[in-house]
């Protein structure tokens, strides 16, 4: 936030109570009231600015935002990136038994490698998440809980808030987005960005874990025949 300071000559004001300022004649009460509206407007102005929730928590973002954020992300690749969109991409062919096509699979493979390295997470990890939650199926809906899309986007708890529709979560570039986003407000914890309980909970972490493991393994794999 920049300050600007305004210099005002009061001497060469027209008239009126502007040149009984400059004289030094004003009545000391409105001099006064003055001093306190100018106050008052700078208070408002730095509570907004620094006291919001919006300033104090850093999280919120809203859909053009995203929307803005993801038109980016969808940029074209350059140099070193192509390799690993194109690994990620051989993972999440690898993972899903070739039901993806190679299309879609490169599709998700950047939009996951862009959006992970907004996050700083780690893009694997993602590709286990959403293998875990969706099976890279982009248009599944669970109708009970609200979740939408590769991810399973609670709508309630994140599109709502943040101004996305159900038919936003179910794009994509959106979804892998929020799924990124979320997994990093979670603290990069499988179980939190679950939010299950009991047994079920503790089987969706040996899931995700297994699936995870099998993508390192595959990684290693590559590196083994590339060499």
């Amino acid at each position: 936030m920049k300050l600007f300071r305004t210099r005002l000559n009061l001497s060469h004001t027209a008239s009126g109570p502007y040149r009984r300022i400059a004289r030094g004649k004003t009545n000391p009460a409105l001099l006064e009231i003055g001093k306190m509206v100018v106050i008052i407007v700078i208070a408002v102005f730095l509570s907004q600015e620094y006291f919001s929730p919006r300033a104090k928590s850093g999280q919120i973002i809203n859909s053009s935002e995203i929307k803005e954020d993801v038109f980016f992300l969808n940029g074209s690749p350059h140099g070193s990136s192509i390799k690993e969109i194109l690994n990620l991409a051989a993972m999440i062919r690898f993972i899903t038994d070739d039901q993806v096509s190679d299309a879609k699979a490169i599709r998700y493979a950047a939009l996951i490698f862009h959006s992970a390295q907004k996050y700083e997470v780690n893009p694997m990890e993602i590709i286990a998440l959403i293998m875990a939650e969706s099976r890279f199926q982009e248009n599944s809906v669970n109708s009970k809980s609200g979740d939408y899309g590769l991810g399973q986007i609670n709508w309630e708890h994140w599109g709502k808030d943040y101004g996305l529709s159900h038919h936003d979560l179910l794009d994509p570039a959106i979804n892998i987005y929020m799924t990124c986003h979320v997994y990093k407000f979670f603290g990069k914890d499988f179980g939190r960005y679950h939010r299950g309980y009991g047994i079920k909970s503790k089987a969706y972490m040996v899931n995700v874990k297994s699936i995870l493991s099998s993508l390192q393994a595959f990684a290693e794999l590559n590196k083994e025949e590339i060499s």
